[in-house]
C-alpha cells in the first residue's frame, strides 16, 4: 500500500515521481483477506433492542451485507443458555463467528468470571473466535482499578489456554480508551491480540491528527507489546444536532468514508475492523450518537453506508464458480506525483486483479457541520505488465451505490483519481 501526503512516513521518493518516473510495483494482497477482516457490532443480549425484537430481520440484513464476523458483549440473565446464546448459535451455525466480551465489573453490565469460560464456550455453539477483555475499562479513574482489569484479564487468558477444546480461540485485551490506556498495566503475556477503539471522529480515515490510526496502534504497543491488533470498534455517526465531544459526519460523507476505513485499516495491518454497529440501537433523535451509528437505521432501513461497505464486499468477493486454477500476478506501477494518493494491490481468486485507489482527503467541515467542495479529480496512469482483456473502473458514490465504467484495455491506462473510492478491475 502506497500513500503520498506532505506530512507523512509513507511517502515514496518525492524525487523519482517528480522526474515522472513510476512508483514501484504494488505488493499483492489477497481479496478473501480483505473481507475476513471486516467485522460489525451487535447487540444480541440487549433486550428490547432491535437486536431482539427483530432479530430474524436483522439476521437477514446481515446476510445480505456479507460480512462474517460479529462482536457481541456477554449479558448474563440467568437463564442460559436461552435469550442471547440461542442467537448466537443460529448466527454460528449459518457460518458466523463471534468476539464476546467477558466484561470485568469496571463498567456497566454484569461482571462476566473467566472461570466460566468453557460453559460460555460451549453455549456459543463453535461460533467463539475471539474472547475479549473488559470494554473500556475505567482505569485513570481511581488507583488500584489498572490492576483489577489486569487481574481480570490474566485470569481469561488462563481459562482460555487451559480448555483443549478451545484451542483456536484467540484472546484479545481490553479495548483501553485513549483517555484510559496511559494508566493501564502491561498485558503483553496475556495477549494474543491488541485491542483499539480507532474511532476518527469527525476526521476522514487517513487523518495524521488525534484520530489517527497510527496514533491508537502506538498508544497501545506499551499495554500489549507486539501482538497483532484488531479494532474491535470503528466507524462514524450521523446525529448531526449532537453536542457530543464525538462529532458528526453526514450520512452521504460516510457513506464515502466507511470502505476507505476499512481499506486503510486492512492495510496498516489491522487484522479485523469490526464497524459499530449493524444496526441503530435507540431512536432518541438527531441529538443522540447512539442512535445514528448503525449501518441500518433504527427502523431497519438500509443507510448509504451499508450500501457501500456491501458493495466492497460483494465487489472484492469471488464470483460463484469462478475460482482460477492460478490467480493472476500482474505487476502494476503507477506515474504522478499526486500527494495523499493511497492505492493498493488486491488480487481475486477469480483471476482478476482489483486496484483501489483513491486521495485520503478531509471532505468534511467540521465549523459548518457540512461536506466540503468536491476537490477537482487528480490524473495518474497505471501502467501493466501484460495488457489485460477487460479493465473496469468502479467509482464508489455517497449513496452507497457503485458506477461502472468500461475502460479501454491497454497497458497504460489513465485513471481519475478523487476522494471517492474507485477500484480498478482487470481480467
Amino acid at each position: 500500500m502506497t500513500r503520498l501526503t506532505r506530512r507523512s512516513a509513507l511517502v515514496l521518493t518525492a524525487g523519482a515521481l517528480a522526474a515522472g518516473r513510476a512508483a514501484a510495483a504494488e505488493p499483492l494482497h489477497r481479496c478473501e483477506d480483505l473481507i475476513d477482516s471486516i467485522g460489525v457490532n451487535v447487540h444480541l443480549g440487549h433486550r428490547g433492542s432491535p437486536y431482539v425484537e427483530r432479530f430474524a430481520a436483522c439476521a437477514e440484513a446481515l446476510d445480505d451485507l456479507g460480512i462474517r464476523h460479529l462482536r457481541d458483549d456477554i449479558i448474563l440473565t440467568g437463564d442460559e443458555p436461552a435469550g442471547q446464546f440461542e442467537r448466537i448459535v443460529d448466527l454460528a451455525d449459518r457460518g458466523y463467528r463471534f468476539s464476546l466480551i467477558f466484561y470485568d465489573g469496571l463498567t456497566p453490565g454484569p461482571r462476566v468470571p473467566p472461570e466460566r469460560f468453557a460453559e460460555i464456550a460451549g453455549w456459543a455453539g463453535g461460533g467463539l473466535l475471539v474472547a475479549e477483555g473488559g470494554n473500556e475499562p475505567p482505569v485513570a479513574a481511581r488507583p488500584g482499578l489498572p490492576r483489577l482489569s489486569a487481574d481480570h484479564q490474566a485470569a481469561l487468558y488462563r481459562a482460555v489456554r487451559a480448555d483443549s477444546r478451545a484451542r483456536s480461540v484467540r484472546v484479545a485485551g481490553p479495548s483501553y480508551i485513549q483517555g484510559n490506556i496511559a494508566a493501564a498495566q502491561n498485558l503483553a503475556t496475556v495477549v494474543d491480540l491488541a485491542n483499539i477503539h480507532a474511532y476518527p471522529g469527525a476526521e476522514h480515515p487517513e487523518t495524521d491528527g488525534a484520530g489517527s490510526l497510527a496514533r491508537f496502534a502506538a498508544a497501545a504497543h506499551p499495554v500489549f507489546g507486539d501482538a497483532p491488533v484488531i479494532a474491535t470498534e470503528n466507524g462514524y455517526h450521523t446525529a448531526l444536532s449532537t453536542s457530543s465531544a464525538h462529532l458528526p459526519i453526514s450520512a452521504g460523507l460516510r457513506a464515502r468514508y466507511l470502505p476507505r476505513l476499512l481499506l486503510w485499516s486492512y492495510l496498516h495491518g489491522v487484522r479485523r475492523t469490526y464497524l459499530y454497529e449493524l444496526i441503530s440501537s435507540f431512536d432518541r433523535g438527531d441529538t443522540d450518537p447512539e442512535s445514528h451509528f448503525g449501518l441500518l437505521a433504527y427502523d431497519g432501513r438500509p443507510t448509504p453506508a451499508f450500501a457501500a461497505v456491501r458493495n466492497l464486499i460483494r465487489l472484492f468477493g469471488t464470483p460463484a464458480g469462478e475460482i482460477a486454477a492460478v490467480p493472476a500476478d500482474r505487476d502494476v506501477t503507477l506515474t504522478g506525483a499526486i500527494p495523499d494518493l493511497v492505492h493498493a494491490r488486491f488480487a481475486r481468486q477469480d483471476g482478476a486483479t482489483l486496484i483501489p485507489i483513491w486521495l485520503g482527503l478531509d471532505g468534511w467541515d467540521r465549523r459548518s457541520r457540512a461536506p466540503r467542495p468536491d476537490a477537482p479529480a487528480r490524473r495518474v496512469e497505471i501502467g501493466l505488465s501484460r495488457q489485460p482483456r477487460r479493465i473496469r473502473l468502479h467509482r464508489f458514490t455517497d449513496d452507497g451505490s457503485v458506477s461502472v465504467e468500461t475502460l479501454s484495455p491497454e497497458r497504460r491506462v489513465p485513471i481519475p483519481v478523487t476522494d471517492r473510492l474507485g477500484i480498478v478491475e482487470l481480467t
